[in-house]
């Protein structure tokens, strides 16, 4: 663009030199017998060595040898300084001893040299401002000394207006350039398109006369069609497209439309139609226009064409991958909601029902990170054949993603049917899949919707079927479960609990209750286990089995669970020294990197030894991820804490871990209590053998969940250490277990 401005003032440069001459030598002329001469002589001279510079800008230009832009644009800028400070001399000096007819030719002049900048400079606008300017200020300089304010400020009204109207001209100028040169780049991209498609004959023209008999053929479309040009000349048009099959009573629809429109004499643009070419189908686009001669006599089709058959194949191949799922075949999720909403359409007005079955593979995960991921892949391409094995005709099949599958049963009136098949599913899911010489097992959980019963819309069926699959997974895995609106009604309740769940804490509804541990010994307090209750004042009190798996998956559990142990540890500062506390640790928050520091932090807060905090670990949080369970309570115990075992006795999982000596209680699960006390031979034995084997490595004992004067009985006669249960003392709140310390309260059973 700075190329384009420097041009436009070479080829003005002329005309501004005559410019400024003529005007020069008028006032010269005028001021000849009033001005000392060696003023007027010194200040001509100045101005046409200025101007002299701006010729050479020409001579350059016209010699093709243009100056640097920037260069001659800043030279430019410094000339209308000069020259605009030169023409200040007639209106500030000159004009102080003419007569009254001087001063006004002085100032005609000088405002017409002025004006004639808008026109001559307009394409370089900082150029234009800067000479309109000093000019305007000598003619202002000028008419002040008439004493007139409306005179004096004339000059610079003036100067405004040349201004504005400058650099609308010259703001036209750049987008008039720029304009050009965008056409210039586009006149240069076609003539490249036109010289690549003669390089190359991508496109060639065809010609037709009214028989519909080739004529004129280019070497272009004898080599789209396989033979040379002599060999097509005169033939038919329609034998070339259609092959051996032009005799076949049946021809291609296209073959058809465009013979009918041929036949009709119609012009057609981008008509794509299948052509036989050495036996092998292609696609050819041909676009064309009926010619007549002078008399108006129909004389056949000129027109172009292309081979677009590598181009209609890859375009099949990307709708292809747009439409279906390219590790198993089966239909994606953007298809796949797409025939969902067509069956449910069509289910609706035909008064019928479908079943949308979302299956979830069981076990997946621990495929692929065992085994990798092509073992993985190779899974889902041979479960998605047995899913694909088990529909009908109509119905449809597709993964939504990882290890996600749905399909969409278009006939759905026999509910048994359903039920039927999604136990087929869950079988040939969980048979043994063949994988590379390796046997790998899996299985699968479905949730099931029914439309339009449980879902008008493709959105409501596939949240209720989810809901269904998420009931199933809860339930166990390898479970099909139906839609039911209590699911709806409970999945409402969920989130109105994690939405208020994130605002308990900053409104202080979230409180600890204190439930004694009695020594079996002498029926003393021992400690307190730390309960965490929810009051809400709309939801009334909230059990911790219900909101702590909410807080887990809504990811609030490590911000409760840290306050849950700084507020613990601050209350049991309050108790008496040989006054343990037990805080309970969710499964998520046991693998939580940052729990030794923040167990650190709060034992240093409230000035609590380490030995009188007992972290409790459920047993079933060994049965997920052991390894990172150990690493997480040997990082504890190195914090000189105690760690119990929770709920032991309901599964197997940790007994290594208590003949490693991990523990400093265990807590005999309160269903072992229970059938004990009913004089259960195995759970008596059970209770046995883990106090004999606690009692070996030095590990207290307590039973949990005493709540019947027999179950204290059989715990102490077995041997526990420790219990505690209502039957013992009710969960308190801090003052109420602060006063039972301070009474030295015996607790009896």
């Amino acid at each position: 663009m700075r190329a384009a401005q420097v041009a436009e003032l070479a080829r003005l440069s002329t005309i501004i030199a005559l410019t400024q001459l003529a005007s020069t030598l008028a006032l010269v002329v005028l001021l000849w017998e009033a001005v000392p001469r060696w003023q007027l002589i010194g200040w001509s001279l100045a101005i046409a060595g200025v101007l002299l510079g701006m010729i050479r800008l020409v001579v350059r230009a016209r010699r093709g040898k243009p100056p640097d832009p920037s260069a001659a644009i800043h030279r430019s800028i410094l000339r209308a300084v000069m020259l605009g400070l030169l023409w200040t001399v007639p209106t500030a000096i000159f004009s102080g001893t003419g007569t009254l007819d001087q001063q006004l030719a002085i100032c005609l002049v000088s405002a017409a040299v002025i004006a004639s900048a808008t026109l001559t400079v307009a394409a370089t606008p900082v150029t234009m401002l800067v000479f309109i300017t000093i000019g305007s200020a000598g003619l202002t300089v000028m008419m002040a000394r008439t004493g007139s304010p409306l005179l004096t400020a004339l000059p610079s009204a003036y100067g405004l207006c040349l201004a504005v109207g400058g650099v609308a001209s010259g703001r036209a100028f750049v987008h008039r350039k720029w304009a050009e040169i965008a056409l210039a780049e586009k006149r240069e991209v076609v003539s490249l398109l036109l010289r690549e498609a003669d390089d190359h004959g991508a496109d060639w023209l065809w010609q037709v006369d009214s028989a519909r008999r080739l004529v004129n053929v280019s070497a272009a479309l004898a080599r789209a069609a396989g033979c040379p040009p002599d060999a097509l000349e005169g033939e038919s048009l329609f034998r070339l497209f259609a092959g051996d099959r032009w005799e076949h009573p049946v021809r291609s629809a296209e073959l058809q439309t465009l013979l009918d429109r041929m036949q009709a004499r119609e012009r057609f643009t981008d008509f794509e139609l299948p052509v036989m070419i050495g036996g092998q189908e292609r696609w050819w686009r041909l676009s064309a226009a009926p010619r007549e001669d002078d008399h108006g006599a129909f004389t056949g089709y000129h027109g172009v064409g292309a081979d677009i058959t590598e181009a209609r194949r890859s375009a099949e191949e990307i709708d292809r991958m747009a439409r279906f799922d390219a590790l198993t075949g089966l239909l994606n999720r953007a298809h796949f909601h797409d025939g969902l909403r067509a069956i449910l359409n069509r289910s609706g007005h035909d008064r019928g029902r479908c079943a949308l079955m979302l299956i979830d593979l069981d076990r997946f995960k621990a495929v692929n990170d065992t085994m990798g991921h092509p073992v993985g892949d190779k899974l889902l391409c041979l479960a998605a054949q047995r899913l694909s094995g088990l529909i009908a005709s109509d119905d449809i099949c597709g993964r939504l993603g990882g290890d996600e599958f749905a399909l969409v049963v278009a006939n759905a009136a026999d509910l048994k049917r359903i039920e039927a098949l999604g136990g087929a599913i869950i079988a040939a899911l969980s048979a043994p899949f063949e994988i590379d010489g390796q046997i790998v097992r899996i299985g699968a959980s479905i949730g099931t919707a029914i439309g339009p019963r449980d879902g008008r819309s493709a959105e409501a069926l596939i949240s209720n079927a989810d809901l269904a699959l998420y009931r199933a997974k809860k339930d166990g895995r390898g479970i099909h479960r139906m839609f039911a609106p209590a699911l709806l009604a409970s999945a409402h309740k969920r989130r109105a609990i994690e939405s208020a769940l994130r605002n308990a804490m900053d409104q202080g509804q979230l409180r600890l209750a204190y439930q004694p541990v009695i020594d079996a010994r002498d029926s003393r307090i021992a400690g307190f286990e730390a309960l965490l209750r929810w009051d809400h004042p709309e939801l009334g009190e909230v059990p911790p089995d219900e909101f702590i798996p909410i807080a887990a998956e809504a990811g609030l559990l490590a911000q409760i669970g840290e306050w849950v142990i700084r507020a613990a540890c601050t209350e049991a500062a309050r108790w008496p020294d040989h006054i343990r506390l037990c805080v309970n640790l969710a499964p998520n928050q046991i693998s939580d990197p940052q729990l030794p520091a923040i167990v650190l932090s709060a034992l240093a807060q409230s000035g609590i030894l380490p030995s009188r905090l007992e972290l409790e670990v459920g047993e079933r949080a060994f049965r997920t991820d052991t390894d990172s369970v150990t690493v997480a309570v040997d990082r504890l115990r190195a914090l000189s804490v105690r760690i119990s075992l929770d709920d032991f006795g309901a599964c197997a999982s940790a007994l290594g871990h208590i003949r490693r000596g991990r523990f400093s209680t265990v807590k005999v699960d309160r269903t072992l209590i229970v059938a004990a006390a009913g004089r259960d031979p195995d759970a008596l034995g059970l209770i046995r053998a883990i106090i004999a084997l606690t009692s070996t490595l030095g590990m207290d004992t307590t039973a949990e969940g005493t709540e019947t004067a027999a179950e204290q009985a059989i715990a102490r006669a077995l041997g526990c250490t420790h219990y505690q249960g209502y039957l013992s003392g009710m969960p308190l709140p801090p003052e109420e277990a602060r006063a039972l310390l301070v009474g030295g309260l015996r607790r009896t059973a």
